[in-house]
């Protein structure tokens, strides 16, 4: 009878230990949670096209209305990066490159992909997608073709692949909307990411006109014509310190704001047929979808969704149906549609969690700390379930890319996996981060650099100064922009991290700028300085020629395809930590761009990482 009791004891122990320990999953299982990407929606509003990762690498799927399962449309080896669904429903432009070179080339598959076109067939040149003309018999887009630094826009005729140059000058020109009577085009001048100008170009002349000339930096992003073409629809900071929807008027080019709201407009899409403007709003990294009826000037009437990330596809035909993306903290990517017409939200995939219970899974908490100059810097903190309050859990700083990007509250399967391991992740949008306004947006810029860096360190105090969180446990981990970031931090910080995590990421402002593709120095020397007349802050800054003062383990991950950040930037970096006999780990994938996108990669690539973090977190 003790026996028995003794016995019944354990069990109900073993039970309550279990019902409060979250399942483990591995890393894998994590890596291979789907997302449904990039939604277009058939003209009759009966089909949606998206892109998924279940073959292991981004292909396009189509789903039919009350469809069981989705069909595969592209087999290419490498990922896609986009498609549009034509106006004529025929066919699906898709956008495509081979292991990462971003020399993306165009092709279209139709509806039941059974047949593959080349658009283009030209790898030597980077072609960027535009758009379809309103009746489905033409596309939009640029290509440095001319040459290799500069963008020119080009119509397409489909039908008879008769081109047709629209040249505005030396510079990065992108073709944005075409008017329903395919007379004019709007076309932007990209001085920087954040600063463009709008010229209205006459398609059988070549003749254009500008608007709202400016200086100082102002985005002028289109989104389409009106009914009548008499109206340009777009989002801009032209005279404000956030985002708004306006318009142009196409006769005088003169620009009004028609709809205004309390934080930034991230993005928008018309319908065809002019009527509806559809747009999501940024509410400190949350997007709130809205719909402007452009005829009756007010805004629809919509049933609430989750809270989280939209990702705006487009409208069918008609325009009573529009597609969407929408994450959020704790689910992947699913699209979904919303009928107009009856104000019904209509859900298309149900993407995969890998087999991973939800219940594991954290949604973050925006908080915000305090930088050096009182300035409060926004950022989501994950915490590991049961969370104590004995300074024990180590922590990750994740710095965003960019800069001009941020951090947003979407389902991270990386960062739920840290979390499942004990760690803690602050993914903060340190000065420089888009949805802030135009202010925040531009004081990381040039030497004012430092700014930024000294948000990280406060992220470092905040960390300190957390119960649940050990100060002394902080590893650093980036990508790009946020890879710079990691090696900065740790060359001007040096005593601040246990540890670092670069993928892909500057090391030397000067050699950057002068090895990254030529069509992207003139944009990337806006936002990080001339190499002459910054000269001093750049060698000042640039954590190449500081790795002497590199002391915590450095693990490196490189694209050899990369042709933004060239691999030169990363094989520098490791050379120079190796000869001040410094730990330092470098992972080189031959078949890899900017980004790490191939299941395979990507698996081993985080196998690294977590292995890495765990040795010099958790010794």
């Amino acid at each position: 009878m003790r026996r028995l009791l003794s016995t019944a004891i354990c069990l109900l122990f073993a039970q309550c230990i279990l019902a409060q320990t979250p399942p483990q999953y591995p890393l894998r299982q994590y890596l291979q949670i789907r997302g449904a990407l990039g939604p277009t929606i058939s003209p009759d509003g009966k089909q949606v096209a998206f892109r998924t990762t279940l073959t292991g690498t981004s292909q396009l799927y189509r789903v039919k209305l009350n469809d069981l399962w989705p069909d595969q449309l592209t087999f290419f080896s490498s990922s896609i990066s986009s498609a549009a669904w034509s106006p004529t429903g025929e066919w699906i432009a898709v956008v495509a490159d081979k292991d990462g070179t971003e020399q993306f080339q165009f092709y279209l598959v139709n509806s039941n992909g059974t047949k593959l076109i080349e658009l283009t067939n030209n790898t030597k040149i980077r072609f960027q997608w535009g758009g379809w003309s309103p009746d489905g018999k033409k596309i939009f887009y640029s290509s440095n073709e001319r040459n290799p630094e500069f963008f020119d826009s080009y119509v397409l005729d489909v039908a008879t692949r008769k081109k047709q140059l629209i040249r505005l000058g030396d510079g990065n020109y992108q073709p944005v909307a075409l008017s329903h009577d395919g007379k004019t085009i709007a076309v932007n001048l990209f001085s920087s990411n954040v600063d463009t100008d709008l010229f209205l170009v006459d398609v059988a002349t070549g003749k254009s006109k500008q608007v709202a000339k400016h200086t100082g930096e102002v985005k002028l992003i289109p989104i389409g014509f009106s009914a009548d073409d008499k109206k340009l629809f777009l989002i801009t900071d032209l005279d404000r310190e956030i985002t708004a929807i306006g318009n142009v008027d196409v006769a005088s080019a003169k620009v009004s704001i028609v709809r205004e709201e309390d934080h930034e407009v991230g993005s928008g899409v018309m319908s065809n047929n002019g009527k509806y403007l559809a747009y999501v709003v940024n509410r400190d990294g949350y997007e709130d979808l809205e719909i402007w009826d452009t005829l009756k000037s007010k805004r629809l009437s919509l049933p609430p969704h989750a809270r989280g990330n939209v990702t705006l596809g487009d409208f069918s035909g008609d325009g009573t149906n529009l597609c969407f993306g929408l994450s959020t903290p704790t689910h992947s990517t699913d699209i979904y549609s919303l009928s107009l017409a009856s104000g019904q939200w209509k859900q298309w995939t149900r993407s995969s969690q890998a087999g991973i219970d939800p219940s594991v899974f954290v949604a973050p908490k925006l908080i915000k700390y305090k930088s050096f100059d009182g300035k409060m810097i926004p950022a989501f903190l994950f915490l590991p379930k049961n969370a104590s309050n004995n300074h024990s859990i180590p922590t990750i700083v994740s710095v965003h890319g960019g800069p001009e990007a941020q951090e947003k509250p979407l389902f991270t399967p990386i960062y739920q996996y840290f979390v499942s391991r004990g760690y803690a992740v602050l993914a903060p949008n340190i000065r420089g981060s888009a949805g802030y306004g135009k202010t925040y947006l531009a004081s990381d810029n040039g030497p004012k650099r430092w700014d930024a860096l000294k948000d990280l360190n406060a992220a470092v105090d905040f960390i300190g100064e957390q119960p649940q969180l050990d100060g002394k446990k902080v590893a650093i981990f980036g990508g790009s922009y946020g890879g710079f970031a990691v090696l900065a931090m740790m060359a001007h910080y040096s005593d601040r991290f246990a540890a670092g995590i670069d993928m892909f990421g500057v090391t030397d402002f000067k050699t950057f700028l002068a090895n990254t593709a030529p069509y992207r120095r003139a944009l990337r020397a806006a936002e990080y300085g001339d190499p002459v007349k910054d000269s001093v802050y750049m060698d000042e800054i640039s954590p190449a020629l500081h790795a002497n003062q590199i002391k915590a383990p450095l693990l490196v991950i490189q694209g050899a395809n990369d042709p933004r950040v060239p691999q030169s930037e990363s094989e520098q970096i490791v050379a120079k930590v190796k000869a001040n006999n410094r730990p330092v780990e470098y992972l080189l994938f031959p078949d890899e761009g900017h980004g790490i996108a191939k299941l395979p990669n990507r698996i081993r690539s985080f196998e690294t990482i977590v292995s890495f973090l765990d040795k010099y977190l958790k010794k």
